[in-house]
């Protein structure tokens, strides 16, 4: 059996705070879950679950209108 020191493994990164998911996002662009889960990708690896968690945060602080379509699709939009 072979031992493995702590330092050999990368933790993964906490995931995007919601400051970080805003400021990926361009004013009055259109947005789906899974547009910042890519962006994130590289950096985070997030979940879907996570991403749509911190939009929805900022559609309650007021940052970000959410809408629904009738197709189903949400998406995201950053106001200023």
């Amino acid at each position: 059996m072979s031992e493995t020191a702590s330092g050999d493994v990368p933790r993964p990164r906490d995931p995007p705070l919601p400051e970080e998911v805003l400021g990926r996002m361009a004013e009055n662009e259109p947005y789906v879950v899974a547009d910042l889960v890519a962006e994130f990708e590289d950096e985070y690896g997030p979940a879907r679950g996570t991403v749509r968690n911190r939009l929805e945060y900022l559609v309650d602080e007021g940052e970000v209108a959410r809408k629904k379509h009738e197709n189903g699709t949400v998406t995201y939009r950053r106001t200023e």
